[in-house]
């Protein structure tokens, strides 16, 4: 059976639909063969319509497939068709691993845009010798959430012009006058997430996936309070911890440099900027009532039921407009600090960092416009780059 070059699974969702729309108007997608597939016929084939009213292209005959995360029949069927399968149905820790492993297992290649560390770290103990044998990847966190942390990582260590010793990066989301809403999908993972991490035990599975000890730096990234003040010449605000999978991602790109590359590994923190501690304290006061309400099932039901009014309509179901879109943007900045001499990586530097290098990373909306170009830019290498990719 010949297989369609990219399914998009969950099309017909928010972010979804908006992956169909950017691959068809992406000219690195032209001569590429797409299917998009999901529960209702109906729904993917109005969003088959929408989209080719926007772009301008007929993709109105476009194939679909029908498929299911509690039909494991037709998640095989699916995958069985795709060379590669866009994964946008979350929450993954509900939705995931089904589909991870009819790709795993028929062939495909995976590629999702999950913030979830904790699943994202299982799936790999579960599933990555298994894609190993069969020729396949599954790469997660392939939106916004990590691609632009990892790579301005990466980008950093390779042009630091000397022994990059540790990162601190901020992100800012910029919204213009329209404000901004996120969909209320990311908020229903954001309360799954809280009330599993007591449970998940993300220390064990850490430790059977990155088995070997890796020497890093001597000299670690400064600790910061939960609300701190950035007073940087490039940069101020204030600061709190980044709650997704950027930290997550970097230390297992880390432990692989370490490794398989025998390059030296760097320690990383990263944050989410703030233009006032007052909103910083908001947010705050905002996470701690919301991870108390998450261990009890009554509370628990009725911030997924409202989403719109217990985030404050930070999310909503309906998610952002067009042009809140449109008016959307974000910024990353990378701190380097490290050593301008060069050592074997078996070598330890004495002394305080004496270089610092800022880079920044800037786009367009982050939740969905830039989401979309990210996963379809990784789907994109595993088609065309497949043969230059790592092995292991």
């Amino acid at each position: 059976m010949s297989r369609y070059d990219v399914v998009i699974y969950g099309a017909s969702g928010f972010t979804g639909a908006y992956v169909v729309e950017y691959l068809v108007n992406s000219e690195q997608f032209e001569g590429l063969s797409f299917a998009v597939a999901g529960r209702s016929e109906k729904k993917l084939r109005e969003v088959l319509r929408n989209v080719s009213q926007k772009t301008g292209k007929d993709v109105s005959n476009a194939a679909v497939i029908i498929a299911d995360s509690a039909d494991e029949n037709s998640l095989n069927t699916m995958a069985r068709q795709a060379k590669v399968v866009i994964n946008a149905v979350g929450p993954y820790r509900l939705y995931g691993e089904a589909v991870v492993k009819a790709a795993v297992e028929n062939g495909a290649s995976h590629v999702d845009i999950s913030g979830e560390p904790a699943w994202i770290e299982k799936m790999q103990l579960k599933y990555g010798e298994e894609a190993k044998k069969q020729g396949v990847y599954v790469v997660s966190a392939c939106g916004w959430d990590s691609i632009p942390a990892d790579l301005g990582v990466n980008f950093l260590k390779k042009n630091f012009n000397g022994d990059l010793n540790h990162v601190e990066s901020f992100v800012q989301l910029l919204t213009g006058p329209s404000g901004y809403s996120f969909n209320a999908g990311t908020y229903q993972t954001l309360i799954l997430g809280l009330n599993g991490a007591a449970t998940d035990k993300l220390g064990a599975v850490r430790k059977e996936i990155m088995p070997e000890k890796i020497v890093r730096g001597a000299v670690k990234v400064p600790k910061r309070a939960q609300l701190w003040e950035i007073k940087e010449k490039e940069l101020n605000g204030v600061a709190v911890a980044f709650p997704g999978a950027d930290k997550s991602i970097i230390n297992r790109s880390q432990y692989y440099d370490a490794t398989v590359r025998h390059t030296r590994p760097i320690h990383m923190e990263t944050y989410i900027r703030l233009s006032s501690q007052f909103y910083g304290y908001l947010i705050g006061l905002w996470m701690m009532f919301l991870s108390i309400f998450v261990k009890y099932p009554f509370t628990r039901r009725i911030l997924q039921q409202y989403p719109d009014q217990c985030s404050f309509y930070m999310f909503k179901n309906s998610g952002p407009t067009t042009q809140q879109m449109a008016e959307a943007s974000f910024v990353y900045w990378f701190f380097g600090y490290g050593y301008k001499e060069v050592l074997p990586i078996d070598q330890q530097h004495e002394g305080k960092p004496n270089r610092k290098v800022v880079t920044t990373c800037k786009g367009p909306d982050a939740g969905y416009i830039a989401t979309s170009g990210c996963v379809l830019s990784a789907a994109l290498t595993l088609i065309r780059d497949k043969d230059s990719l790592p092995k292991d």
